[in-house]
């Protein structure tokens, strides 16, 4: 059984819907489709953006509040994703329409709340479940689980806060879930869409074929057009040289910002100090920057790198 995959970044994710253009939106679901993954989730701004005609197939609907119900009633998607807290909402969508409830659980917790969904009329609505939350080791027994009691397909959103989303993602996919959901350019928080892709080819022995590649980079290009970030994965490749400001990440709109400074790759062989650099372009004979060099190292590190910060004219 084939386990589905599920991008959410565009139903969490803020972006300018004024200067952000229907052409970008959907050559970035294209690519995200083409990398792996089998539906896009949605909130109604950034599906009202892309001006499509037809959701029905591969695209999730988020619900949020009574607005969200009537465009679900006006345009039909592949399922709507209704949170548990607001479970109060699945009574005003269409009766034909899927839904998945999201229930922020973990592996401590998730049985529990499975259990506790049968006491809800409601669940004669539901389609699915999705599990968001850190699961630890046992993710495969969950899953197992939830095969014996939830009568449903699970659909598991390993989160990244503690740096295990990708191994978890890998681990329900292998136990059988029949979806995962994680989130293209994401480094943290939700798990990164492209790094599990990857580490599943590894995992499996088996190359990534060039179209997946292509599309993997094409998606990375348009997601920085859109939200004015980096990727997390492409974040980690881009050389930096000296001193940079340290990632930022807001909890609000779930961006991590990474500012950053490309420079060319270093030649093989021992590389010179920045003081070193500095205390040669005074222009000073060898024999001198070598003794002023020494000095400073012994006497005072502090002062040595002050000296490295400033621009020496005279």
């Amino acid at each position: 059984m084939k386990t589905a995959v599920t991008d959410r970044t565009l139903s969490y994710m803020k972006f300018d819907t004024e200067h952000t253009t229907p052409e970008a939106l959907n050559a970035y679901t294209k690519a995200v489709l083409a990398c792996g993954a089998d539906y896009i989730e949605l909130t109604s701004d950034a599906a009202s953006a892309m001006g499509l005609e037809d959701f029905s197939e591969k695209y999730i609907l988020r619900i949020k509040n009574a607005f969200d119900c009537g465009f679900c009633t006006a345009n039909r998607f592949a399922y709507a994703l209704v949170r548990f807290s607001a479970a109060g909402l699945i009574d005003r969508l269409p009766e034909d329409q899927p839904v998945i409830l999201e229930i922020n659980a973990d592996e401590y917790s998730a049985q529990a709340m499975i259990l506790y969904l049968h006491r809800f009329t409601f669940i004669r609505r539901i389609s699915a479940v999705r599990l968001t939350g850190l699961f630890g080791d046992d993710i495969a027994d969950l899953v197992k689980w939830c095969r014996t009691n939830l009568f449903l397909p699970v659909d598991i959103c390993p989160l990244n806060t503690m740096m295990t989303g990708s191994s978890d993602a890998l681990a329900a996919q292998a136990a059988g879930a029949n979806m995962i959901t994680l989130s293209f350019g994401r480094g943290y928080y939700y798990t990164s869409l492209e790094q599990y892709i990857i580490s599943l080819h590894i995992t499996q022995r088996s190359s990534l074929k060039n179209e997946v590649i292509k599309a993997i980079c094409i998606a990375s290009f348009v997601f920085t057009d859109i939200f004015g970030v980096i990727p997390a994965g492409l974040a980690r490749m881009i050389e930096t040289d000296g001193e940079i400001t340290a990632a930022v990440y807001d909890t609000e709109t779930g961006v991590m910002y990474r500012p950053y400074r490309s420079s060319a790759r270093p030649a093989p062989g021992p590389q010179e100090s920045m003081l070193d650099r500095k205390i040669k372009s005074i222009g000073l004979e060898h024999e001198i920057e070598t003794a002023i060099i020494d000095m400073l190292k012994k006497v005072n590190f502090s002062f040595y790198k002050e000296i490295t910060k400033r621009n020496i004219i005279d």
